[in-house]
């Protein structure tokens, strides 16, 4: 089921298709010797201006663990089908009978612990815009903030949008009629709510690719990307991509840790310095989180530390996350979504 909604909420759609960035490379160092691989942006050919119907419906439901483990089991088979991360996709696709470093399985296993976050309406539907590429999209932020912060705007955006609409017709006819109304619309994003869906059913949606015409992308949030550029020496950060920090040799309980934001990575690296100068700034470098993912699931692959890496979730989502899915029934919907073009 598509719903779709009036273009008076174009100029709302815009702030969140801003997320988009340019797609230079972000070529940047990994731990341990990890190629960075899988940077740069593929673009596909032609537009989706129509988008189809969806005839299937699943639902994620975080107590349904029957109907979340058929949807992440599917993971190994969806990451290796068309993908907007083909080196992920080729990696996996390459052997079936062979396993990574890490397997898919516990791949899984870390990548769930981490919240991300969706907007959606009451019934969990998600809502989906078309960005700057002209690619119907539906994003999944690394941070509530970052969701609530787009949320916001949006709302307010789509608001102005109708309220100028709204006074350029009576400064034309000297009044708005209801059938100005019904052409203009309501405030779709008024309707949204934030969910949250755990990474690595996100992961799996958005390594797909197209799906029925329309696509999933991650998104970090600004201070996320603007802390990885600067420390890249880059000026764009490919949609879709998710920079995650580390320092070299840095470890806790024998595990190398992985962080989506820096400044939760300097306060941890601080607090485990059992000696020396408590003022000193760690090296801080950043990888990329598909990237990473390549090189756990290569089946050629050798490097054993990768198997003690482990992502950490940023501060605030474990909670936020809770709150989010408190009394939820269905969090988040798939085989429907709004569309605000």
């Amino acid at each position: 089921m598509t719903t779709l909604f009036s273009i008076f909420s174009f100029i709302a759609s815009l702030v969140l298709s801003s997320l988009h960035l340019s797609a230079n490379a972000f070529s940047v160092p990994a731990p341990h010797g990890l190629s960075a691989r899988g940077l740069s942006m593929q673009k596909s050919g032609g537009h989706d201006y129509v988008v189809q119907n969806v005839v299937a419906e699943e639902c994620y439901n975080a107590d349904d663990k029957s109907r979340r483990t058929i949807l992440i089991n599917a993971a190994a088979a969806v990451l290796a089908t068309s993908s907007s991360s083909p080196s992920l996709a080729e990696e996996i696709a390459k052997d079936s009978n062979k396993s990574g470093v890490v397997s898919t399985g516990k791949l899984a296993s870390l990548l769930k612990s981490i919240p991300t976050f969706a907007l959606v309406d009451a019934r969990g539907v998600p809502y989906f815009v078309v960005g700057e590429d002209a690619k119907l999209t539906s994003y999944f932020f690394l941070s509530y903030t970052e969701a609530k912060r787009i949320l916001d705007v949006a709302i307010s955006s789509s608001d102005q949008a109708i309220k100028e609409t709204k006074k350029e017709i009576k400064a034309k006819k000297g009044v708005v009629t209801k059938e100005d109304e019904a052409e203009i619309g309501i405030n779709p994003w008024k309707q949204a709510r934030i969910t949250s869906v755990p990474l690595d059913l996100a992961v799996s949606l958005c390594s797909k690719g197209k799906l029925a015409g329309a696509y999933f992308r991650l998104a970090p949030s600004e201070a996320d990307i603007e802390d990885a550029l600067q420390i890249d020496g880059s000026d764009d950060l490919p949609e879709g991509k998710v920079p995650l920090f580390y320092v070299e040799d840095f470890s806790i309980a024998d595990k190398e840790p992985l962080y989506f934001t820096k400044e939760q990575l300097i306060a941890d690296w601080k607090s485990e310095q059992k000696s020396g100068d408590k003022t000193a700034e760690p090296v801080v470098k950043v990888s990329e989180l598909f990237a990473t993912i390549t090189e756990m699931v290569r089946p050629d692959g050798k490097d054993e530390e990768l198997k003690s890496i482990v992502f950490v979730a940023p501060l605030e989502s474990e909670k936020r996350s809770k709150q989010c899915l408190k009394g939820e029934k269905e969090p988040f919907r798939l085989g429907e979504r709004n569309i605000v073009l």
